[in-house]
């Protein structure tokens, strides 16, 4: 499971005005003295409910959707309960990328850093209480949980101190010492098999101006985090091990420092064969992109990788001021949005031809969307190949994926740059000849083998601006999914597992839209057949054979994408397709929104 970005807010009130960043009704003032005049509620988890005349409602009793409001407590309430009561007993482990604190969104109520360290205290009490201890939760620092925002000095420093206590069942013991120095550490979620290692990604966030990147040998805290990193993928690798990276910050070009954003590059490059999956939050935007060789190149010889028709996302400071008077930032969410679509329609468009690609230079980086309703609540859920997971010790001591021949033959014909001076060394003609690289076919990134990530199933709260009786609260629903049709369907399980695809249902069928037990041995082959193309679903003409097909289309509905797994391959040709297909890309904008934006409006 992944969940990002709850932004729980405590002073949150239903029927707020969002000029107030919903804290405040309408009418009611300013005192620049608020905060000594309240009651913090963070140990009490739970908001106010008074309020004004139901004309003058604003903030929803849920959240507000479309608007710079966090999320009240009840939203943080809701979503603990749907995950204590669907997932405890389903997943594997949990990553949780960061931002579990508000926003500073309203100088009439400036946060602390004793407040932002509460509500980390009271996200991680919650996630003990909802899934235990034995079920490994994997969180990273985001740039709203230190104060100021987005602002780290080297550590060790109160940060990594409060949060070494905060996150105390979270961070193994051998790693308390390198989490204190530099907010980061590693889990085995599957001894000797699977890893997830938990960035800080502060220190490579180009907002942060108490560092200065990650300049080779230069000893600034992301140096340092890159050469520990490297030492893990390389350790891990050595034990014939897979690996996910995790952080807050995605490694967006004009999001990171460049040095950072290219060190970042190379890693994930020159691990591809140990680095199954890349996850990232803060941006709120459900979305992926590519890091690639020309890129790499482009950005270390000073051009923006624009204008080579890969991703740049221009980025603005994250808050900017937005009404003098109102004494509200506006916060990162939309106002680059659609930098990011143009740029991403850019970027698939620019992909080399089938015969031109080489997988070997493509590392894919999932972005999720958040808790917080920038857009509707979501959360996802992956699954991935558990097929003979248990790797034997000869495989582990030669290491599990072939070597490739040697990659940067042809960047050897064209020099281009001094590889011995330390701003080239990262470059990808210089760091392919002098370091190894691991970039194996036959590894789970590339292709269908243990542990290879074969889809996630997307969960939202739809409509969650919509009035409702405090007494029925919204639910969490299936939004859409990676996977074909065939695998979501009950289809003669054998001890919980699908005889024609090997493995468990991605969703439990309950969760799946309009499923009726009784219709179950009522779906036929060619049922299946018609849900992974684009005929329609034959007319019903009885009660239960409509029910079936009330069943089946709503499965059509949340299946569009319908890709056999997550391997690099596959993204390489989702995204040609999205590039192709205007009305595949105007439903991906749709996604990319959390279905809150219809056609192209966000």
């Amino acid at each position: 499971m992944h969940v990002t970005d709850f932004h729980p807010d405590p002073y949150y009130k239903r029927k707020a005005t969002l000029e107030s960043g919903c804290h405040r009704l309408k009418g009611e003032k300013d005192p620049d003295d608020f905060r000594s005049k309240r009651k913090s509620r963070v140990d009490r988890f739970w908001p106010t409910r008074d309020g004004g005349d139901d004309d003058d409602i604003e903030a929803g009793e849920w959240g507000t959707p479309i608007s710079d409001c966090d999320s009240p407590i009840t939203l943080v309430d809701l979503t603990f309960e749907w995950l204590k009561k669907e997932w405890t007993e389903q997943v594997d482990f949990i990553v949780w990328t960061g931002d579990s604190a508000r926003h500073d969104i309203d100088r009439f109520l400036p946060r602390s850093g004793k407040e932002i360290f509460d509500l980390n205290k009271m996200m991680a009490q919650r996630m003990v209480e909802t899934f235990g201890k034995k079920v490994p939760i994997i969180p990273s620092l985001g740039n709203n949980d230190v104060y100021p925002h987005n602002i780290m000095e080297p550590g060790p420093n109160r940060v990594t101190q409060e949060f070494l206590t905060i996150w105390k069942h979270f961070i193994p013991e051998e790693y308390r010492h390198v989490f204190e120095r530099g907010g980061y550490f590693a889990v085995e979620v599957i001894p000797d098999q699977l890893a997830v290692i938990s960035l800080n990604s502060i220190y490579f966030f180009v907002s942060n101006t108490a560092v200065d990147g990650c300049r080779p040998g230069s000893g600034e805290p992301g140096d340092q985090e890159m050469e520990w990193l490297e030492v893990q993928l390389q350790q891990y690798r050595d034990r014939g091990m897979q690996v996910h990276l995790i952080g807050h910050v995605a490694p967006h070009e004009g999001l990171y420092y460049d040095d950072c954003y290219v060190r970042y590059g190379d890693l994930a490059l020159r691990y591809q064969d140990t680095i199954v999956g890349h996850h990232y939050g803060h941006q709120n935007i459900d979305h992926f992109f590519f890091m690639d060789v020309p890129e790499l190149e482009a950005i270390s010889n000073g051009a923006s990788a624009a204008a080579n028709g890969t991703l740049y996302l221009e980025i603005e400071p994250e808050q900017k001021l937005a009404h003098p008077s109102s004494g509200r930032f506006k916060i990162f969410g939309r106002k680059k949005s659609a930098t990011l679509k143009d740029q991403l329609r850019k970027s698939f468009a620019g992909l080399p031809g089938p015969t031109e690609l080489k997988y070997k230079d493509y590392a894919v980086i999932n972005v999720a969307p958040s808790i917080i309703p920038t857009y509707q609540p979501a959360a996802r859920i992956y699954s991935y190949n558990i097929t003979g997971i248990s790797l034997d010790s000869k495989a582990r001591e030669e290491g599990v994926y072939p070597q490739p021949d040697d990659p940067v033959d042809e960047m050897r014909k064209k020099p281009k740059g001094n590889c011995k001076k330390p701003e080239n060394w990262y470059k990808p003609h210089c760091s392919f000849k002098t370091r190894p690289r691991y970039a194996s076919p036959e590894s789970p990134s590339r292709s269908n083998k243990p542990f290879t990530i074969l889809g996630y199933t997307q969960f939202f709260i739809p409509e969650l601006d919509k009035p409702r009786n405090s007494e029925v609260p919204p639910g969490w629903e299936i939004e859409y999914t990676t996977f074909k049709a065939r695998s979501l369907l009950p289809d003669s399980l054998t001890n919980g597992i699908h005889k024609s695809y090997g493995q468990p249902p991605p969703v439990p069928f309950h969760l799946l839209p309009a499923f009726d037990p009784d219709i179950v041995d009522l779906i036929t082959d060619d049922d299946v057949t018609l849900l992974d193309t684009e005929d329609r679903v034959a007319s019903p003409d009885s009660e239960t054979e409509s029910k079936k097909q009330a069943f089946l289309l709503a499965i059509k509905r949340i299946t569009p994408w319908k890709l056999k797994d997550l391997t690099i391959k596959s993204y390489v040709n989702f995204a040609r397709r999205l590039a192709n297909d205007k009305k595949a890309f105007r439903k991906f904008l749709d996604y990319m929104f959390v279905s809150s934006c219809p056609g192209d409006t966000c």
